[in-house]
């Protein structure tokens, strides 16, 4: 696996994990689900060559960790 899809992938990993913890009255659990299968699916591009494929699964993880921070955000101020 590329050295910035696996970096992107461990902290979206990560952003997702805590999401999942402070988010207790699971008023995002769906996206989360969708996320979480999004991230199984694209941790198993870590054999491949196709470099046009791992830009895109790059971009996708960008944009899902962007949403990640701001589901934080938002969960984090109404605590």
């Amino acid at each position: 696996m590329s050295q910035l899809l696996e970096t992107l992938w461990n902290a979206t990993s990560d952003l997702l994990y805590r999401v999942r913890s402070y988010d207790r009255k699971l008023a995002y659990s769906e996206e989360v689900l969708r996320m979480n299968e999004q991230l199984r699916r694209i941790e198993g591009l870590k054999f491949s060559d196709d470099e046009e494929l791992i830009a895109l699964e790059v971009e996708k993880l960008k944009e899902m960790r962007s949403r990640l921070l701001t589901v934080m955000e938002d969960l984090l101020f109404t605590a």
